[in-house]
């Protein structure tokens, strides 16, 4: 009887610690697979992003005057004026003129503005496809560079005594004038552009058209010299 007792004790026993291996092993299994998805997923997150190369026949750009959503209605009320300082040029100029400075730098033949307004007589796109257009009209070699500022909104601190930083959305692309086509294009949603402390009046907009400027071709490879 005492030796039966000990048989069905040692079998419970060894039931016990088949259990316990078996649990062990699902979740050493679990573990595993657990580190393996991170790992996976760390290596997609670091993956630097692509830059976007233009086409290598597009030498020369043209910066088009931005388009502003609403431009009518969203003039710069009191309250921003007292914020920021009212810009000695538009909004729409400041990105135009950084759009070219950006694009100089990275290596492309940027049409002048004077030889682009009497070319264009000025006039603002208000799509991809009617800046391929007003370019093409005007028989001026090289692509179009549109600008479409879907938002400009300063945002004020907390005690309404200066502005805190400027929300930004764009829209950029460069259009063969030919075609039609969208040969390179970047979205930039909205998000504040911070303006860490004190503005000089006026500099304001300047400071913000630069940076977002500078982010969005940031993802534009440089342009190969023509020989």
């Amino acid at each position: 009887m005492y030796d039966a007792d000990s048989k069905a004790i040692s079998l419970n026993d060894q039931n016990i610690l088949r259990r316990k291996k078996e649990n062990t092993n699902v979740s050493t299994s679990c573990v595993i697979r657990i580190g393996l998805v991170s790992v996976l997923l760390g290596a997609i997150g670091c993956t630097p992003a692509v830059v976007t190369p233009l086409p290598l026949v597009v030498r020369r750009i043209a910066v088009l005057p931005p388009y502003r959503l609403g431009a009518a209605d969203t003039r710069p009320t009191a309250t921003e004026n007292q914020l920021l300082g009212q810009p000695s040029r538009t909004i729409e100029d400041l990105l135009a003129q950084q759009a070219r400075t950006q694009l100089q730098a990275k290596g492309f033949d940027v049409v002048g503005p004077a030889e682009l307004k009497l070319a264009t007589k000025d006039q603002v796109p208000t799509s991809p496809q009617m800046a391929a257009q007003i370019l093409r009209q005007a028989n001026l070699d090289g692509a179009a560079l549109y600008i479409e500022v879907q938002r400009w909104e300063p945002m004020p601190d907390a005690r309404g005594l200066k502005a805190d930083g400027i929300i930004v959305a764009l829209e950029v692309a460069v259009v063969d004038p030919k075609t039609g086509k969208i040969l390179w294009e970047v979205h930039r949603p909205s998000r504040p552009v911070p303006l860490y402390g004190v503005v000089l009046t006026g500099q304001a907009h300047v400071f913000v058209a630069e940076t977002v400027m500078r982010e969005i071709f940031a993802q534009l490879a440089p342009g190969k010299p023509s020989t």
